[in-house]
């Protein structure tokens, strides 16, 4: 096999397994063995970069490989030179590797570029990523601050600050931010934490590749439209709980991983691992609404509308591959569904005529509150 061939190989030549010893047997073992050889450095970065082994190194070894190893800038590469960074491969922890095939597990191989080995090389979790970090923060003050302002003995199960500003309250819609603030409310421990442990585990790895705003976008966006969802189906009963964007950033993974499927890590596992969690959500729901004899206080229909909206905004937010003309069109129906949904949804909870839609006494103490009206918690 000439140098020639190895660098002219199609699309998914780049993708096949090579590791660091092929690399080095097929540049200069089989063809060289003086090692006298100067490999051009746009076949060696070609090799290295779109290859599964750069996966299992450390960033900082292929952006060491792509941009300092030709160190007297002739374009060209030597043997020595090539062992030398092989070598540093060992320097580095296994926590970084881990992280590191965490990171890229959801990025497209396409996507891999040297941009964006460069900046998990360099990230520190200083600053941490700031949206899940921010929202998870803010969820445990106001969860502190209700507890001590209740005065009541708090359970696995609550009880929910119902007469808070920020809860959904039905008889309250015209209050439009109670459609985002209710995230920030949750009902006894269980229920906070649960929230904030699939938080860590599905935002925080997303926004550090993805970026702040856009995962922000999603979550937010979970929140928005699963409370218009809930309100909808169920138009007299609280809502709390974050997991309506909890559940637009799992389902987010979702979109991203089928329209870039050829290129993801672990492509089979991230989607069994997603279908499981909406299996056992779904499951869960069917038998809850339909025939448990103790029925749940769990939002379900905030559940699906969260789903809904991190498909759809994911579609359009976190795709990142060169479209396709499939993908473009995608890309359109994916927002015009979701515009439709939105405005659908707000229009209805405009319109909709639920009796006692403003009651006088809905700002009554927490007991009574509770005695009354029914609590949804996401």
């Amino acid at each position: 096999m000439s140098i020639r061939s190895a660098s002219s190989r199609g699309f998914k030549r780049r993708y096949s397994v090579v590791h660091l010893n092929d690399i080095a047997e097929e540049f200069w073992d089989n063809h060289d063995p003086q090692k006298a050889q100067r490999i051009p450095l746009g076949t060696v970065k070609e090799k290295i970069l779109f290859s599964d082994e750069a996966d299992g190194m450390s960033n900082a070894l292929v952006i060491q490989l792509l941009q300092k190893a030709d160190t007297n800038h002739d374009g060209h590469i030597e043997y020595d030179e090539f062992l030398h960074l092989k070598d540093s491969v060992e320097e580095y922890s296994l926590a970084r590797h881990t992280f590191n095939k965490a990171a890229l597990s959801v990025v497209p191989r396409s996507e891999r570029t040297l941009k964006k080995r460069a900046y998990l090389q360099e990230y520190t979790c200083c600053p941490p990523p700031l949206f899940m970090i921010s929202a998870m923060i803010i969820e445990v003050v106001v969860f502190t601050y209700y507890l001590v302002d209740m005065g009541l003995p708090m359970g696995v199960s609550g009880p929910a600050p119902t007469y808070s500003p920020l809860i959904y309250n039905p008889f309250r819609r015209y209050e439009a931010w109670r459609y985002i603030s209710y995230a920030l409310i949750h009902s006894g421990y269980m229920h906070i934490i649960n929230n904030l442990i699939v938080q860590t585990i599905l935002g925080v790895i997303l926004e550090m590749v993805h970026g702040w705003w856009r995962v922000g976008f999603i979550y937010l966006s979970g929140v928005f439209f699963g409370a218009l969802a809930h309100s909808i189906t169920s138009p007299k009963t609280y809502l709390a709980g974050a997991s309506g964007g909890v559940f637009a950033v799992e389902y987010a993974h979702l979109g991203n991983l089928l329209l870039n499927w050829s290129e993801m890590e672990y492509r089979w596992l991230q989607l069994v691992i997603i279908l499981l969690f909406s299996g056992g959500d779904l499951s869960f729901a069917i038998y809850d609404t339909y025939f448990s004899p103790n029925p749940s206080n769990t939002g379900h229909m905030a559940h699906l509308g969260g789903a809904v909206a991190g498909i759809l905004v994911g579609i359009y937010i976190l795709r990142n591959l060169e479209q396709k003309r499939w993908e473009k069109y995608c890309w359109w129906v994916a927002l015009v569904v979701f515009l439709i949904l939105v405005g659908t949804g707000v229009v209805l909870n405009i319109a909709l005529p639920v009796p006692e839609f403003f009651p006088y006494d809905d700002d009554s103490p927490i007991l009574l509150a509770e005695e009354r009206f029914r609590l949804r918690q996401v």
